[in-house]
């Protein structure tokens, strides 16, 4: 349990405590192991979020075309000169802080870039001769942009997406510094360093929690590598 407490405290790593305790004497690997499923659900629930505000925007955006268009980037300039802390504090107050406002919070900041890569794929898919034929007979926009603009946008959208999730993770931790992270008693790695702080001395309370995120960016940053080499045809042709 990640949250129950002991007279064990500020124990060092051993046979009974893995990753030692911390300063209320809860098991530091049952918190570590807990705030991996809190931090990368967080991150997973905040990149759906934006993807699906992403899409819906973007392409609807570059289909539409026109003043619609125009407006709709000036918002977007609009938005991305908004300070994403802000918004997330705003969020707080009205929701409460809790991890799925920060959720929200994040997702609404990182749709801003993912709207402009959705745009810019769909516009290059919307002017292939495929799609002017499909025009040409009668295809409804919807179709056009489920069965021929959303299949060539997702393998770019998927690359930058694998590569954001772990700006995401440390995102998280950045808000917990500033306490705008997810409150106690839920453990999250943020969470679990900024509590290190006040005992220094020991340094496995920073180390674990450290090496978790160090892991996951790692982890997410070699799969957007993974993803870009798979679908780059330039970089399969180099194969």
């Amino acid at each position: 349990d990640p949250t129950k407490l002991s007279p064990n405290i500020l124990a060092a790593p051993s046979g009974e405590y893995w990753f030692g305790t911390d300063g209320l004497g809860r098991d530091y690997f049952a918190r570590v192991v807990a705030g991996t499923r809190l931090s990368i659900s967080l991150a997973l629930t905040a990149m759906a979020i934006g993807v699906g505000i992403a899409l819906l925007w973007g392409m609807t955006s570059a289909y539409a075309a026109g003043l619609f268009d125009l407006l709709s980037q000036r918002v977007l300039d609009m938005l991305l000169a908004f300070p994403g802390l802000v918004l997330l504090l705003l969020l707080a107050q009205v929701t409460g802080r809790n991890w799925q406002s920060i959720a929200l919070g994040m997702g609404l900041i990182f749709t801003m870039g993912m709207v402009r890569i959705v745009r810019g794929s769909t516009l290059a898919t919307l002017s292939a001769s495929y799609v002017d034929a499909a025009r040409v007979i009668g295809v409804t926009p919807f179709r056009i942009l489920w069965r021929h603009v959303l299949p060539n946008i997702a393998p770019p959208l998927a690359i930058y997406v694998a590569a954001l999730l772990g700006g995401a993770i440390l995102f998280e931790g950045a808000l917990s510094f500033l306490a705008l992270g997810v409150p106690p008693p839920n453990p999250s790695w943020g969470r679990m360093l900024v509590e290190s702080r006040d005992f220094w001395q020991h340094t496995h309370l920073s180390i674990f929690p450290g090496v978790a995120i160090t892991l996951a960016v790692l982890g997410f940053n070699l799969l957007g590598d993974s993803l870009r080499d798979i679908f780059d045809p330039r970089l399969r042709g180099a194969d």
